[in-house]
């Protein structure tokens, strides 16, 4: 089934199927924001427990520390192109954390009710750059996998190198007490310019998923998602993947949530948890999530990446595309239906 839908006032797409239910916003981004599992009515995307009320633009006020993003930051699953976290200079275009394409309206390009399937896609164009988002989503009857087809596009008439990830962010009660299952074999801790602001030792890396407490020297397991009482908020990144994928698995509950994807072409992945974490912007202390964001560069300011070759590059008038898998599962490890 292939629905119109309302979220907090917005109009919404909504995919569904006997096992799950995805509504996405194309006028915020093309951002999924919600993805249910129908038999349990789990819902496995983050909100923010603030509860802001929805807004397509940032508030009129001097931009730092994030605020373009944390602004509408509702909780959704949406891309962030071209410079991949943090906010910079792209070619004399000033981008803001996590780029634009996230809150621009995006159209509805197609869709394709069938007996077989349901499909949508998307098209989001850059104010700033000349680059385009092109979100193919397709949900086939009777299947619990949902098929996406990621494309960037270049009109510009040279190539142009990007910092390329996705952007979901997880909460509610399949992940409270989960595990994230993974093949990655590395582990490591962004290189911050003010240390004692992290949790975790700075620059650390070693392998997944035992990390050191800068404080304590304690080994933290970032595999496991913090309790919502622990306090913890840490940031990793994830990477040498024997295969493209993680699963957030909860044993009690016997359900997991897979992602995966092109290893090849995002052989990164940067996991951000926290369970209340500490009384300050933006969240102030509140709310137990825990993100995975396949990412086709290692977490670095973008003119960092391309100086050292770590970034994509899309062709002068073309292209790249990528496939990714999501859905629920009932064992952490594949292969799965």
């Amino acid at each position: 089934m292939l629905r119109v839908t309302k979220d907090q006032g917005r109009r919404c797409l909504s995919l569904e199927n006997q096992h799950c239910q995805i509504v996405l916003c194309p006028d915020q981004g093309g951002a999924i924001v919600s993805y249910v599992h129908r038999p349990s009515g789990i819902d496995v995307l983050w909100r923010n427990p603030y509860g802001q009320p929805p807004r397509s633009r940032v508030l009129d006020q001097p931009m730092g520390g994030g605020s373009d993003l944390f602004d509408v930051m509702d909780g959704s699953w949406y891309v962030s192109l071209p410079t991949g976290f943090f906010p910079g200079d792209y070619f004399g275009a000033p981008i803001g954390t996590h780029g634009e394409l996230r809150s621009l309206p995006w159209t509805v390009e197609r869709t394709d009710r069938a007996r077989t399937h349901v499909e949508v896609t998307l098209l989001g164009w850059s104010v700033r750059t000349p680059l385009g988002y092109r979100r193919t989503l397709r949900l086939e009857a009777g299947s619990p996998r949902l098929i996406w087809t990621e494309t960037v596009i270049n009109r510009a008439a040279r190539a142009l190198p990007v910092a390329w990830l996705q952007h979901p962010a997880f909460s509610g009660p399949l992940i409270d007490g989960a595990q994230l299952v993974t093949s990655a074999r590395t582990v490591r801790v962004f290189k911050a310019d003010d240390p004692s602001q992290l949790q975790l030792v700075s620059g650390f890396e070693g392998p997944w998923p035992h990390v050191p407490e800068r404080e304590t020297g304690k080994l933290r397991d970032c595999s496991r998602v913090p309790a919502a009482d622990s306090g913890h908020d840490h940031s990793v990144q994830l990477t040498d993947f024997a295969t493209g994928r993680g699963c957030f698995w909860n044993a009690e509950l016997k359900l997991g949530f897979v992602m995966e994807w092109d290893a090849q072409q995002f052989p990164y992945a940067w996991s951000w948890a926290r369970g209340g974490g500490p009384c300050c912007y933006p969240l102030w202390g509140a709310g137990q999530l825990v993100t995975l964001q396949p990412s086709t560069s290692p977490v670095g300011r973008f003119p960092d990446l391309v100086r050292a070759g770590a970034v994509l590059t899309v062709p002068a008038g073309g292209e790249v595309s990528t496939t990714l898998h999501t859905g629920f599962v009932s064992q952490p490890e594949g292969p799965w239906a």
